[in-house]
């Protein structure tokens, strides 16, 4: 995998597909996070960081992505609006001061209650393990003013018309990504980690940009707390197959859409339980930066925080341990010569380790209960191992 990034991020929206046989899980579409992309297209111009790059996306994928396409067309006399500056200089501001990139912002997006709504599910606070408690409430208000703003942008542009004018292909989208999802991987994923969310919600975003290559795409994984505890989880899935003719809506891949779906959801499962243990990978800190491992795992996928590069390990394992539930040995075998293919070279020593688990799981009821002894693998290796496996992967 060459692309693929993370984050967190409930809501339904107007059209949606559910699957009988998969207990909470549905496929859908996001007003306010195709609103986001739409000024994130907008905003390409008025970029300082990486505008390059935003802007061969918007050359790209406007070729092969209908529905870049027809936004371009429909809006593009709005590209020195206020949201697309504004938009521009919050990914700025987010990436020069911050260290973070657009996929904090679907979190927010999704506690905020569907646009044209003005009011929020849930309050919302970003947090981030890495930032101090005056820089994430920074980061917060930076994010609620700007989602005020989007929101104003919604009701005063008529974005609604636009979605009401795309329906047909929202839906085809819809129905055929949910055709590539094996029934029953929830319960499988569920069954290894022990543990179980309220529902499980595939986000087709056709507004999001990025290069297609080798059927490829971004996926973004986020989740909403709602006011009864209860815990929504997303996967937000920008097209990976190139739009080529009629009937096609990009999301015609087996493959890459059951590694998407299992990938993201598996975040919710990993990451709160690597990141409130950042005390237990001291050494592997050093490592991450002393080794080739940094440079791997950034041209992997813009991995280039420790924590991240060990919870993208983990989610991976789970990913063949769902696939194994699921007696699918064929989707294992091809996870895992894939994954070891694009340097995540842990994975034969934490699939050993998770023997243990496995065979243990009266006393280990739920993953995040065995993850110290996961973190043992990267905390006890060395930059002579670590080189070695990479080097080996290059030849």
């Amino acid at each position: 995998m060459k692309k693929i990034f993370v984050v967190f991020v409930f809501l339904s929206s107007t059209f949606s597909f559910s699957q009988k046989n998969i207990s909470g899980f549905s496929v859908t579409y996001n007003k306010n996070i195709e609103t986001y992309f739409l000024a994130e297209i907008l905003s390409a111009e008025h970029r300082k960081n990486n505008k390059d790059f935003e802007l061969y996306k918007v050359k790209e994928c406007s070729v092969y992505q209908p529905v870049v396409k027809a936004a371009l067309q429909k809006y593009e006399h709005l590209k020195n609006s206020d949201i697309a500056v504004t938009t521009a200089k919050l990914n700025d501001i987010l990436m020069e001061k911050y260290s973070s990139g657009n996929d904090v912002l679907m979190k927010p997006l999704m506690y905020h209650s569907e646009f044209p709504a003005t009011d929020w599910i849930n309050d919302y606070q970003f947090d981030n393990n890495n930032l101090t408690s005056t820089q994430n409430k920074e980061v917060t208000d930076l994010i609620k003013n700007y989602l005020s703003e989007l929101s104003k942008f919604y009701s005063q542009e008529n974005i609604e018309q636009f979605f009401k004018e795309n329906k047909n292909f929202y839906n085809g989208g819809i129905n055929e990504y949910s055709k590539q999802i094996p029934k029953g991987f929830t319960k499988a994923m569920e069954q290894f980690y022990g543990e179980r969310f309220h529902s499980y919600t595939v986000l087709i975003s056709p507004m999001m940009m990025w290069p297609i290559e080798d059927h490829e795409g971004r996926g973004i994984a986020t989740e909403v707390v709602l006011k009864s505890g209860k815990k929504n989880i997303y996967e937000i899935a920008s097209p990976f197959v190139k739009v080529e003719g009629q009937g096609q809506f990009g999301y015609d891949n087996q493959f890459q859409a059951r590694f998407l779906s299992v990938h993201e959801f598996g975040h919710s499962f990993v990451n709160k339980e690597v990141y409130k243990r950042k005390d237990q990978l001291v050494k592997f800190k050093d490592l991450f930066k002393k080794s080739k491992l940094k440079e791997a795992m950034i041209k992997t996928g813009g991995y280039g925080d420790y924590q991240t590069c060990v919870a993208e390990h983990l989610v991976r394992l789970g990913e063949i341990q769902t696939a194994r539930i699921q007696k699918d040995t064929e989707r294992a075998n091809k996870l895992e010569e894939y994954h070891l293919k694009n340097n995540f070279i842990f994975l034969p020593q934490l699939e050993e380790k998770l023997r243990e688990y496995n065979s243990n799981r009266e006393k280990y009821k739920t993953f995040g209960e065995f993850v110290p002894q996961l973190l043992e693998v990267f905390e006890n290796s060395s930059v002579e191992f670590i080189d070695h496996q990479l080097n080996s992967i290059k030849k």
